[in-house]
C-alpha cells in the first residue's frame, strides 16, 4: 500500500499568524494600499504605450515624422455640409445663399475671426479666406448676389464658375462624389468645407477642439436647408465624453457585483470586505505599475486591467470564504481555528490558480510590443494584490468582523432596512472601486472614507446593538457563518455528467470543433464603431465622408525618397512614379473624375518657385533657371540646388507674389538631410482597416518605390499612417496568438508541478483552449471584430479558464485522496469548490452585464465578451473537466492519506 503524506504545517502555522494578527494586517494592507495609490499618482508615467512593433514600415514612418515636419501652427479642419433633405440639393440658392450668411456670420464674430488664417489654395492657384466654400464662389459669380439671386441664375452661375478653365475649376472636386452636371445646372447632396485657423491661439488641445465646436455651432445656428459636421475636429472631447457617459455603468457594475456578494453569502460584511478590498487593489495596483515604469496613460492599463480584476478578485475571495465557512460547519471550528484550517486546505488551489494566471499574463512578454507586454505585467500585477488582498486577507477580515459583532436579533420588519443600507453600501463601494481604477488620490480619499462610515461605523453600532440585545434577552440568531459554502446542485449535475463521460466528452468535442470553424471567420480591423456611439458627431462625420467621398480614401500612405533630389531627371521621374500608381488596379485616393489624389511633393515646390517672381531673383544672383524642354523643372543639379535653398529659407510665392507655402512649412513638403533632400509621394488608401484593400496597396507602394529607386539611385521606401496601422494591428493579433500557446504551456508546467501530475495537468490546462475558442465564436456570430481591447480577451480567457479549472481540480485531488472514490469526490467538488465558482461566475457575469449596458461600445464591447468569457469559464470547470478528470484517474487507488496536525479535533462548547 502507498502511502502519501500531506505536510501543510508551515502554510497552516502562516495562516494561524495572520489569523492572531488580523488587525496589524488588515491595517498594514489598507496603508499599504493607499500609500501606493498616492505615491503612483505622484511618479507615474501617463504616457499611452506604444502599439508599433519592430519593422522598417515602422522606422520609415518615425524618419519621416522627424524629417518631413515644420514649426507653423497653422492647422485645417474640415466640414462636410449635407442637404437636410434626403436626396435634397445642397447647391440650391436657397442652402448656398443659408451657407454663406452663416460663413459670413463667422468672419464677422471676433471670437473665431481673429483666429481664422488666410492661405494660398494650390487647386485654386489664388489665396483664399480662412473659411471658404462653394458658395462663396456662387456668390462671387454673382457679383455679391447670392442671397437675392433666383434659382436659375444661382445654377448658371455655379455651372460657370466651375467650368474648365475657370480658376475655381477645382472646386468641382469639393462637390460630394454624388454630384452631377444636368441641363438645370449643378446638383450634389453634400460639400466640403475647409477651415483654416491657428493653432498658437490655443492653450490646450481641449481648447482648441472646443472652439472648432463652438464654431460648428455657429455654422448651424437657424439652418434649415444645411447640416454641417466638422470631420473628426474633437477626438480628446469626444472621447472623454464618451469614458464619462460610461463611467455609470462602470461604477454600476461594480456595486452590483458587491450587492450580489452580500446576496449570496447573505452577509453585510462580505459586501463591505469586497468593496474594500476591490478598492485597495486598484490603488495597489495602479501604484505598484507607476513605481515599476508602466505607461499608465495605455488604455489597456488604464481601463482593461482594474475591470479584468474584478472577476479574479470576486473569485479569490469567495472561494477563500468558502473554505473557512466550510470549517466553521463542517467541522465545527471558531473562527480562530477555521481561518488557518480552510485557508490551508484552499492554500494549493488558490496558489495553483494565481501562478498558472500570473504566468498566462506574463506570457505576452513575448509579444514583442510594448503595449502588449505592459498590459501582461500589469495584468500579472493586479492579479498578485488580489490573491493578497482578497483572497488571502479578505476572508480573515470577514469572519473576524462576523465574530467581533456577535450574533444578530431575529428581525422583524428593520431587515428591509437593512436591505437598504446593503444596497447603499454597494453604490458607495461601487464609486470607490471606479475611483480607485481611474483617479488614484480620489479613490485613496473615497476608500478611506468607505472604510470609515461602511465599516468600523456599522461594526461598532452593530455590536453595541448586539451585546444590548443580549441584555434585554432577545432572541439571537447566527446570522454569519455557514452561508454560500456549497451548493448541492451544482455537484449533482457534476456527477452525472462525470458519469456519462463518455457521452459528454463526444458532445464536447464536437461542440470544441464547430466553435473552432466559427471562431476562425472573425475579423480584426480598426472601425471607430467599436470605439464610439454612432450617435457622436465624431462618429457621424467619419460616415458622412465615407459616403460622399467614398473614392477619396480613409487615410494617407506615401513613397519616402530621400537622396539626389537635385538631379532634374529625379525629380522628373516623380511624375512617373505618380503615373506608375494611378495606373494600378487598386484602390488608392481619387477624385471624381478619377484622378490620383497626391500631396506636394519636391518637384512641385521646384515648379512653383520657377513660376513665382523669386524665379528672376534666383536667377539674377545664381545659376540660370533654363527649362529646355518646358516640364517645371531646371535643367541643371546648380539651378533645382539654388531653387530647392531658396523655398527653405524664403518659403514659396504664389505667380501673382503671394505667399504659397510658408518658410516654416516648406519642411513639410521637401527637407534637407544627409544623403541630399527629402520628400514624400503622399497618396490616400480606401480603407484604414480591410486587409484585403491594404495589402495590395502596400504591394504596388513597393513596387513603384522599387522601380524608381532602380531608376534614379535614390532611396526610396513605403510607409503611412494606413500601413502602419494595419502592420500594429496584425502584429498586435498575431501576438496575443503567440502568446496564446506559450500561455496555455507555462500553465501546464505549473500545474504539473503543483499537482505532481501531468496528466491532472493537461486535463486541467486542455479544456481552456474551449473558453478561448468559444470567445472568439462568439465574436464571429455577432460581429465583433479583434482590435485593440478585444484582443486582450484570449488573454484574460486563459487567466479566468485557468482559475476556474485548476481551483476545481485541486479540490477534486483533495477530495479524491480523503477517499478513493471518483465520483465521490467529483460530487462533493462540485458541491464545495463547483459551488463557489457558480457563485463567483453569477455575480461577476450580472455585473459586467450591466457595463454591457453603457453608451459607448468600447466599454459596452469589453463587459459582454467578459460575461461570455464567464460563463464559458464556468461551464468548462464543471461540466467538461470533470469528466477528464474522472476519465485519467485509475478506478482502483489504495492510498493512506496523512494531514498531520491539520485534523481538527472536536470543538468543545
Amino acid at each position: 500500500m502507498q502511502t502519501t503524506t500531506i505536510d501543510h504545517r508551515r502554510t497552516h502555522r502562516v495562516f494561524d499568524w495572520v489569523g492572531r494578527h488580523a488587525r496589524l494586517v488588515a491595517v498594514g494592507a489598507l496603508f499599504t494600499a493607499l500609500a501606493l495609490g498616492v505615491i503612483g499618482t505622484l511618479v507615474a508615467n501617463t504616457d499611452d504605450a506604444d502599439f508599433d512593433p519592430e519593422g522598417a514600415v515602422f522606422d520609415t514612418f518615425y524618419e519621416v515624422e522627424q524629417t518631413l515636419t515644420g514649426t507653423s501652427t497653422v492647422a485645417t479642419a474640415t466640414w462636410v455640409v449635407q442637404a437636410v433633405d434626403d436626396g435634397g440639393n445642397v447647391l440650391s440658392q436657397a442652402a448656398l445663399a443659408e451657407w454663406k450668411l452663416r460663413s459670413d456670420a463667422v468672419r464677422a464674430t471676433p471670437r473665431f475671426a481673429d483666429t481664422l488664417v488666410d492661405r494660398y489654395d494650390p487647386d485654386t492657384g489664388m489665396g483664399v479666406p480662412g473659411l471658404m466654400s462653394v458658395a462663396d464662389v456662387a456668390d462671387a459669380a454673382l457679383g455679391g448676389r447670392l442671397a437675392d439671386a433666383t434659382e436659375a441664375e444661382t445654377a448658371a452661375a455655379l455651372v460657370a464658375a466651375l467650368s474648365d478653365g475657370s480658376p475655381f475649376a477645382e472646386m468641382r472636386f469639393t462637390l460630394s462624389e454624388q454630384a452631377e452636371l444636368t441641363g438645370d445646372g449643378w446638383a450634389a447632396p453634400a460639400f466640403l468645407t475647409t477651415v483654416v485657423y491657428d493653432a498658437a491661439a490655443f492653450d490646450s488641445m481641449a481648447d482648441e477642439e472646443q472652439w472648432l465646436r463652438d464654431l460648428q455651432t455657429e455654422l448651424r445656428v437657424g439652418a434649415i436647408h444645411t447640416d454641417a459636421l466638422g470631420v473628426a475636429v474633437d477626438p480628446e472631447l469626444t472621447f472623454g465624453e464618451a469614458a464619462q457617459q460610461s463611467a455609470p455603468f462602470i461604477f454600476l457594475a461594480v456595486a452590483l457585483i458587491i450587492l450580489l456578494v452580500a446576496f449570496v453569502h447573505r452577509s453585510f460584511w462580505s459586501a463591505v470586505v469586497v468593496g474594500s478590498g476591490l478598492a485597495a487593489t486598484a490603488l495597489a495596483y495602479y501604484g505598484t505599475s507607476a513605481l515599476l515604469g508602466l505607461k499608465m496613460g495605455s488604455l489597456l492599463l488604464a481601463f482593461i486591467v482594474p475591470i479584468a480584476m474584478i472577476s479574479f478578485g470576486v473569485d479569490f475571495y469567495i472561494h477563500g470564504v468558502g473554505r473557512v465557512r466550510e470549517a466553521q460547519i463542517d467541522h465545527d471550528l471558531d473562527v480562530r481555528r477555521a481561518y488557518p484550517f480552510g485557508m490551508t486546505a484552499v492554500f494549493t488551489a488558490m496558489l495553483l490558480a494565481v501562478s498558472s494566471s500570473v504566468a498566462a499574463f506574463l506570457s505576452n512578454a513575448a509579444a514583442g510590443t510594448e503595449a502588449i507586454i505592459q498590459f501582461g505585467i500589469g495584468s500579472a500585477i493586479s492579479l498578485v494584490w488580489a490573491y493578497v488582498l482578497l483572497g488571502q486577507i479578505g476572508p480573515r477580515v470577514t469572519v473576524g468582523l462576523e465574530e467581533w459583532v456577535g450574533d444578530d436579533p431575529v428581525k422583524g420588519l428593520s431587515r428591509y432596512a437593512y436591505a437598504g443600507g446593503a444596497v447603499v453600501t454597494a453604490i458607495v463601494g461601487g464609486l470607490a472601486v471606479a475611483l480607485s481604477a481611474v483617479m488614484p488620490i480620489a479613490g485613496a480619499v473615497a476608500l478611506a472614507v468607505f472604510v470609515g462610515l461602511f465599516v468600523l461605523t456599522p461594526a461598532v453600532l452593530t455590536r453595541w446593538r448586539n451585546r444590548r440585545a443580549v441584555r434585554n434577552g432577545r432572541d439571537l440568531v447566527d446570522g454569519h457563518t455557514g452561508h454560500a459554502h456549497g451548493l448541492r446542485p451544482a455537484g449533482t449535475i457534476v456527477h452525472l455528467l462525470a458519469k456519462w463521460r463518455f457521452v459528454t466528452i463526444p458532445v464536447v468535442v464536437l461542440i470544441g470543433v464547430l466553435g473552432y470553424a466559427q471562431a476562425s471567420t472573425v475579423q480584426s480591423g480598426f472601425q471607430i464603431e467599436d470605439f464610439l456611439s454612432t450617435d457622436t458627431d465624431f462618429a457621424r462625420s467619419i460616415e458622412r465622408v465615407t459616403t460622399h467621398f467614398p473614392s477619396s480614401g480613409e487615410g494617407g500612405s506615401y513613397v519616402y525618397l530621400d537622396g539626389d533630389l537635385t538631379d532634374p531627371d529625379n525629380l522628373t521621374a516623380i511624375d512617373a512614379l505618380v503615373t506608375d500608381l494611378g495606373s494600378r488596379p487598386v484602390e488608392l485616393g481619387r477624385n471624381a473624375q478619377g484622378e490620383l489624389l497626391v500631396g506636394l511633393h519636391a518637384g512641385d515646390v521646384v515648379r512653383m518657385v520657377m513660376a513665382s517672381p523669386a524665379a528672376a531673383d534666383i536667377a539674377a544672383t545664381g545659376p540660370a533657371l533654363v527649362d529646355s524642354d518646358g516640364n517645371g523643372i531646371p535643367d541643371t543639379r546648380a539651378a533645382v540646388t539654388a531653387i530647392l535653398r531658396h523655398a527653405l529659407a524664403n518659403g514659396v510665392q504664389t505667380p501673382d507674389g503671394e505667399s504659397a507655402i510658408a518658410a516654416e512649412d516648406v519642411t513639410t513638403v521637401v527637407a534637407p538631410v544627409d544623403a541630399g533632400y527629402a520628400t514624400a509621394v503622399r497618396i490616400q488608401v480606401g480603407s484604414f482597416t480591410d486587409g484585403a484593400i491594404i495589402v495590395p496597396v502596400e504591394a504596388a507602394l513597393q513596387d513603384a518605390a522599387a522601380a524608381y529607386q532602380a531608376d534614379t539611385g535614390v532611396r526610396a521606401r513605403v510607409s503611412g499612417e494606413v500601413l502602419t496601422s494595419y502592420h500594429g494591428m496584425s502584429a498586435f493579433t498575431s501576438s496575443m496568438l503567440v502568446s496564446l500557446p506559450l500561455a496555455l504551456g507555462l500553465a501546464l508546467i505549473i500545474a504539473a508541478a503543483m499537482l505532481r501530475s501531468l496528466r491532472y495537468a493537461f486535463v486541467s490546462v486542455l479544456p481552456i483552449g474551449l473558453v478561448v475558442v468559444g470567445v472568439y465564436a462568439f465574436m464571429a456570430t455577432f460581429g465583433y471584430t479583434v482590435n485593440v481591447v478585444t484582443a486582450t480577451i484570449a488573454a484574460v480567457a486563459v487567466g479566468v479558464g485557468i482559475d476556474f479549472s485548476t481551483h476545481f481540480t485541486a479540490r477534486y485531488r483533495e477530495e479524491l485522496e480523503g477517499t478513493g472514490g471518483r465520483l465521490g469526490a467529483v460530487r462533493r467538488a462540485g458541491t464545495g469548490t463547483g459551488g463557489a465558482l457558480v457563485m463567483s461566475a453569477l455575480t461577476s457575469v450580472l455585473g459586467f452585464l450591466v457595463m454591457a449596458l453603457a453608451p459607448t461600445p468600447i466599454f459596452a464591447t469589453f463587459g459582454a465578451l467578459t460575461a461570455v468569457m464567464i460563463v464559458l469559464s464556468l461551464l468548462v470547470a464543471v461540466l467538461v473537466l470533470p469528466s477528464l478528470l474522472v476519465l485519467v484517474t485509475p478506478r482502483h487507488r489504495d492510498v493512506d492519506v496523512v494531514v498531520g496536525d491539520l485534523v481538527p479535533e472536536p470543538a468543545t462548547a
